[in-house]
C-alpha cells in the first residue's frame, strides 16, 4: 500500500485512480481530484 500524499488515504497501487511522477518517485492517488491537486503543486505535498 502507498499513501495518497494529498488526503493521506492508503491506496493500493494496482487500484489507484491515478499516479504521477515527481523528482523520480511515483505517487498514487485515491481519486482524480487528489491527482489534480498534486499535479498543480507537487512541491507543496512532498516533504523533502
Amino acid at each position: 500500500m502507498e499513501k495518497d500524499v494529498v488526503c493521506n488515504m492508503q491506496v493500493d497501487p494496482k487500484k489507484a485512480a491515478g499516479q504521477s511522477e515527481f523528482q523520480g518517485k511515483t505517487y498514487y492517488f485515491c481519486s482524480g481530484g487528489c491527482k489534480k491537486k498534486f499535479d498543480a503543486n507537487p512541491a507543496h505535498y512532498v516533504k523533502n
